[in-house]
């Protein structure tokens, strides 16, 4: 496979960078700020910057990681049925707050509907057991460990 860039040449000349490129996210470098480089250690995949809906410059290999995130439980309140699953009363599921599930724990704090499982769940619905760190207590909560 030929690469148009060597990697000499992606770590010097290279930006940072992350965007969604037709539908997919990535993260990359630009280069010449005219193409971003997504490089993967075997396959390059080269594409023009114009390309992008939401381009980002910045250091991506600092950003903060799932483990250092919020973590939540819910615990369902009665039997509801969803278009991609059911959930039966007292099943948990647990999550990363982060973007949608952000979203979704405010609407649940504030008594709104949001969504889950491809369809729309009430906030009655369910119960927050637990909101904190990744931890034990987390894995507890979740009911991953006994």
């Amino acid at each position: 496979m030929q690469t148009k860039y060597s990697v000499a040449d992606i770590e010097a000349n290279g930006v940072q960078a992350s965007g969604t490129f037709h539908g997919t996210h990535r993260k990359g470098w630009l280069m010449n700020m005219d193409e971003f480089v997504d490089y993967a250690g075997y396959a390059q995949l080269v594409i023009p910057v114009t390309e992008a809906t939401d381009l980002i410059i910045g250091d991506w290999s600092a950003q903060t990681t799932e483990a250092k995130r919020l973590h939540a439980v819910l615990e369902f309140q009665r039997d509801v049925q969803f278009p991609r699953f059911s959930m039966k009363k007292g099943e948990k599921w647990g999550f990363v707050v982060y973007k949608k599930w952000h979203d979704a724990l405010k609407a649940i704090e504030a008594g709104e509907r949001f969504a889950f499982a491809g369809g729309q769940c009430l906030a009655q619905d369910v119960a927050i057991v637990y909101i904190g760190p990744g931890n034990i207590e987390y894995s507890r909560a979740a009911g991953y460990i006994k």
